[in-house]
C-alpha cells in the first residue's frame, strides 16, 4: 500500500513537475511578449505623443491663422458694412432721383399728351386749311379760266369791234360816194325819197369757189357757191369775209341757177380773196 501511495506521490510529483515546468514556460513565453508589447507600445506612445505635438503645433498653427483670418474677415466685414451704408446712401439717393425722374416722366407724359391733343388739333386745322387753299385755288383756277376766256372774248368782241369800225369807215367812204353820185345825177340826197320802197334783201351765206383776175388782169372775178335759186340777180353787192374779218364787196355780173360770178370793187378791198372765204348778202 505504501508502494501506491508512494507511486501515487510520485506520480503527483512528476505531474505537479511537469506542470510547473508547464506554467515556468508559460510565465517565461508571458514575460517576453509583455515586453516586447511594451516596447511595442512605448514606440507607439512615443509615435503619438510626437504626432499629439505635431497636431497640437498644426492646431496652434492653423488657430493662429484662423485669428488672422478671422480678422480679416473682420476688417472685410467692417469695409462691407461701410460699403454697404454707401450703397444704402446711394439707393437712398437713386431712390430720390428715381421718384424725381418718375416725377419728370409724369410731368413729360402729361405735357405729351397736351402736346398729342395740339397736335391733333394743329393736323385737324392744317387739313381744313388745305380744304380751304384747295378751294381757294379751285375757285382761282376758275376765276383765273373766267378770265381768260372773258378776255378772250374781249379780244374777241374788240376784233370785232375794230371790223365793225372798219367797215363802217368803208361804208361811210360808200355812202359818200353813193350821195356824191346822187348830187351828181342832179338828186338833193337830203332831201326825203317818195315812191315805190325796194323790196328787203334776205340774207344768204355761200363759199367762195375761186377767183381769177380777168383777161386784161384789171379786175378780179370771184365765182361764189350760190346763185338764181337764192334770190341773187345781176347788180347784187355782197360781202367776202373771212373768220369775221372783213375783205372787200362783190358786184355780181353774171348768174346761174347755183352759182354766180362777182366783180371785186377795188375801192372796198381789205385783203386777198382766198378760196373758202365766207360770201353774204348782209352782215
Amino acid at each position: 500500500m505504501n508502494n501506491v501511495v508512494t507511486k501515487t506521490l510520485i506520480v503527483l510529483q512528476l505531474v505537479f513537475s511537469l506542470c510547473f515546468m508547464c506554467f515556468a514556460g508559460a510565465v517565461y513565453t508571458f514575460q517576453n511578449g509583455w515586453r516586447a508589447k511594451a516596447e511595442e507600445y512605448k514606440k507607439s506612445a512615443d509615435q503619438f505623443s510626437r504626432s499629439l505635438t505635431d497636431t497640437q503645433n498644426a492646431r496652434t498653427e492653423e488657430a493662429a491663422k484662423a485669428v488672422a483670418d478671422i480678422k480679416k474677415q473682420q476688417e472685410r466685414a467692417e469695409l462691407a458694412e461701410a460699403q454697404v451704408g454707401q450703397l444704402q446712401i446711394d439707393l437712398k439717393q437713386a431712390q430720390t432721383s428715381l421718384a424725381n425722374a418718375e416725377q419728370q416722366r409724369d410731368k413729360f407724359q402729361a405735357d405729351l399728351l397736351v402736346a398729342q391733343d395740339e397736335a391733333k388739333a394743329r393736323i385737324t386745322e392744317t387739313n381744313l386749311s388745305r380744304a380751304e387753299i384747295k378751294r381757294l385755288r379751285d375757285q382761282l383756277n376758275d376765276g383765273i379760266a373766267q378770265r381768260r376766256s372773258l378776255e378772250d372774248q374781249n379780244l374777241d368782241r374788240q376784233g370785232k369791234i375794230d371790223e365793225s369800225v372798219d367797215r363802217e369807215q368803208v361804208l361811210l367812204k360808200e355812202v359818200t360816194r353813193l350821195r356824191d353820185m346822187i348830187r351828181a345825177k342832179g338828186f338833193d340826197p337830203n332831201e326825203i325819197y317818195v315812191g315805190p320802197v325796194p323790196a328787203a334783201i334776205e340774207k344768204v351765206n355761200g363759199e367762195v369757189l375761186k377767183s381769177q383776175k380777168n383777161a386784161s388782169r384789171s379786175q378780179e372775178l370771184v365765182e361764189i357757191s350760190i346763185g338764181q335759186d337764192d334770190n341773187i340777180v345781176e347788180k347784187m353787192r355782197l360781202i367776202v369775209y373771212r373768220d369775221n374779218k372783213y375783205i372787200c364787196d362783190i358786184e355780181i355780173t353774171d348768174v346761174m341757177p347755183d352759182k354766180a360770178v362777182g366783180r371785186v370793187l377795188e375801192e372796198t378791198r381789205n385783203g386777198s380773196i382766198e378760196r373758202g372765204d365766207h360770201v353774204t348778202t348782209k352782215l
